[in-house]
Parts: C-alpha cells; sequence; structure tokens
C-alpha cells in the first residue's frame, strides 16, 4: 500500500511556512509604514530623504531623466488602467476565470481608492524642484510607487498560481519586482517624490495585497463551500 501521509505533511509544511513568511512580510511593511508616517511625515525628519536627494544628484544627467521619465509612465494611470482593463478581460473572457477577473479589477479599484484616502488625511507636500512638469496632488505615499507594486505583485501572484517551471516563475517574479522597484526609484529621482514616499508606497502595497487577497480567498471559499 503506498503511503500518502509523507506527501500530505509535505504539502502542509510548505503551505505553514508560506503562511509565516506572509505574516512576517506583513508585520515589516505595517512597522515600517508605521515609522515613516511618524518619523517622515507627523515629525517632518528628513534627513532620510535629504540624504538620498544628495546621493541621486551626483547621477543625475539628461539622458538618465530621459529614461527615468520612461520609466516612470509605466506607474502612471495612462499605462495602469488600460493594463487593468486588459488584464481583467483577458481572464474574463479568454481564460474564462470570472473569480480572478474579478478579484483583479476589485483589488485595482480599490487600491486607489485606499490610496487616496491616505493622502487626503496626511497632504504631505511634494519635493519643491521637480525635474518634470504638472506634477499635482499630494506626495504621501507615492502614488505611482503603490501602483506599481500592487499591479506587479499581483502579476507575480498569478504566475505562481500557473503550472509554470519554478525557474520560469523566480525569474518572472524577480523581473516584475525589479520593474517596479525602478518605477519607484524614478518618482525620486525626478524629484517628485520623498524616498520615503516611494517606501511608504511598497509598505503599503504589502498590506493592502496581504488584506485582500486573503479577504477575497475567503470570501471565494465561503462561495464554493456553499455551491458544494
Amino acid at each position: 500500500m503506498q503511503n500518502t501521509s509523507a506527501p500530505v505533511a509535505k504539502k502542509i509544511k510548505g503551505v505553514s511556512l508560506r503562511l509565516l513568511v506572509v505574516i512576517l512580510l506583513f508585520i515589516l511593511a505595517l512597522s515600517a509604514f508605521y515609522l515613516i508616517t511618524n518619523e517622515a511625515v507627523l515629525e517632518n525628519d528628513n534627513q532620510l530623504d535629504q540624504f538620498v536627494f544628495q546621493n541621486i544628484s551626483t547621477i543625475v544627467s539628461p539622458s538618465l531623466t530621459r529614461v527615468m521619465i520612461a520609466v516612470t509612465f509605466f506607474g502612471s494611470s495612462y499605462f495602469l488602467l488600460p493594463a487593468y482593463i486588459l488584464l481583467t478581460a483577458y481572464y474574463l473572457f479568454l481564460k474564462k476565470n470570472t473569480r480572478l477577473s474579478l478579484n483583479i479589477s476589485s483589488i485595482g479599484l480599490t487600491g486607489t481608492g485606499v490610496l487616496f484616502a491616505i493622502k487626503s488625511i496626511f497632504k504631505r507636500h511634494r519635493p519643491l524642484d521637480p525635474l518634470i512638469k504638472n506634477v499635482s496632488g499630494f506626495s504621501f505615499p507615492s502614488g505611482h510607487s503603490f501602483s506599481a507594486f500592487t499591479f506587479f505583485g499581483l502579476l507575480i501572484y498569478i504566475v505562481w498560481q500557473t503550472e509554470a517551471d519554478k525557474f520560469v516563475k523566480w525569474i518572472a517574479s524577480i523581473f516584475f519586482f525589479l520593474f517596479a522597484c525602478a518605477i519607484a526609484f524614478s518618482r525620486v529621482y525626478l524629484h517628485v517624490h520623498f524616498a520615503t514616499d516611494a517606501v511608504a508606497g511598497f509598505c503599503l502595497c504589502i498590506i493592502w495585497l496581504t488584506i485582500s487577497l486573503s479577504v477575497l480567498n475567503k470570501i471565494n471559499f465561503k462561495k464554493a463551500i456553499s455551491v458544494v
């Protein structure tokens, strides 16, 4: 008789480890977001931000600025809104995965609401010397950073739900994460956000994705049970 207890135990151990990592990341992100909010925003301690600006100023050049302007586009609504629509439509009409398509659209929409709610609460002003024009709105947290990490974080989540090879999953995940990091960095480089704004956007993304995916998975699980 084949012993099936070992694979089951291994699977449970893997799930428990992933859950532990997620909980740890959530706690770290929440702690970092609180620290940044208290020190950089409420206490107006800008030493770290000024230190980052001083170091970035040594690499500023017209050619790199053009690259950063191109990179920052991918964190804007001009790219992300069509991207969300296409991704939602792909899973809704081509993959016939209604649950995932609704999850994608709901996370994107509600995340935007959470972002602007937090911006309106803290009302932190942007740096006074931006390298690009016509930048409006409050600075904390960085909308481009939060939106980019949320969208590409969702792509990472989707990749790991597929049956692709683990090597491919890791390569895709690293690429998406680094590209989101580049978008966040571009905001600081262009002096339209402080470094703490960009880091806070990343932390808020971790918090929001953890909460929203947990809630959506729980709702979907309850629906599946009720159908059975």
